[in-house]
């Protein structure tokens, strides 16, 4: 069965934040943090709604990076 556009490795689905964007929002983010300091810190970078909601999703824990939060918001995502 052929896999859903959405879900193939180069394709992102258009209501999906970008990675750029998430990486934005978490500018100034002193690892490791956890997942509720990397929300507050993202609402006063000026994250979206989208952005907001798959941080929301994330497994409660401390990151380590900005790549280990990447890593689990497109896990999420």
């Amino acid at each position: 069965m052929a896999q859903h556009p959405a879900h193939s490795q180069n394709h992102r689905h258009p209501d999906e934040p970008r990675t750029e964007e998430i990486e934005r929002v978490l500018k100034g983010a002193n690892y490791p943090m956890g997942k509720e300091k990397l929300l507050t810190l993202a609402k006063s970078n000026g994250a979206d709604g989208e952005v907001m909601a798959v941080l929301n999703k994330m497994t409660d824990r401390n990151f380590d990076s900005a790549d280990a939060v990447l890593r689990e918001a497109m896990r999420v995502e």
